[in-house]
């Protein structure tokens, strides 16, 4: 066996338990816990040059704090997709057939709207929007600068009101 998976198989017998344990307070669920705490030693696995660490243990830590926050985030999406759903219901039988259809069509305009736009300005806008990331999170994740992830949300939105009736 090579330096590298030892180093993993290491890691894995001595940080699971306190990993599991970490985000089971602060998920809350076995299941996220166990996920979690998998989700880490995958990334580690994935990262090349795991030998190479200076300090796994802090790679290890800060990719918790990261999937941790993912999984929240995911979480609150999933809750507002959900909530979202049952309101459209609600509104729909609230405003009559004729408006619903026409907030249908006019939501349907926008994502196809959407779609015509350049890969990173959609990723980009989606990632704000929809997924609720901040500037400085996107530019983060992207490797961009927050000013460039600024032009990449002035571009799609001008494209919208242009498009959009």
């Amino acid at each position: 066996m090579d330096q590298e998976n030892e180093l993993v198989i290491q890691l894995y017998e001595n940080r699971y338990r306190s990993l599991y344990h970490f985000f089971l307070k602060k998920l809350g669920s076995h299941e996220d816990a166990a996920d979690g705490a998998q989700e880490v030693f995958m990334r580690l696995i994935r990262y090349n040059g795991t030998a190479k660490l200076d300090f796994p243990d802090a790679y290890i830590w800060r990719t918790t704090q990261n999937l941790v926050r993912e999984i929240k985030r995911r979480r609150a999406v999933r809750a507002r997709c959900m909530a979202t759903e049952a309101d459209k219901q609600v509104f729909s039988q609230a405003l009559g057939p004729e408006k619903a259809l026409e907030i249908q069509q006019t939501r349907d305009n926008a994502l196809r709207v959407l779609n015509e736009l350049p890969a990173r300005c959609k990723e980009v806008f989606i990632m704000h929007r929809f997924k609720g990331l901040s500037h400085k999170e996107i530019a983060r994740q992207l490797n961009i600068s927050p000013k460039t992830v600024e032009n990449h949300m002035v571009n799609p939105l001008l494209f919208l009101r242009k498009r959009l009736p």
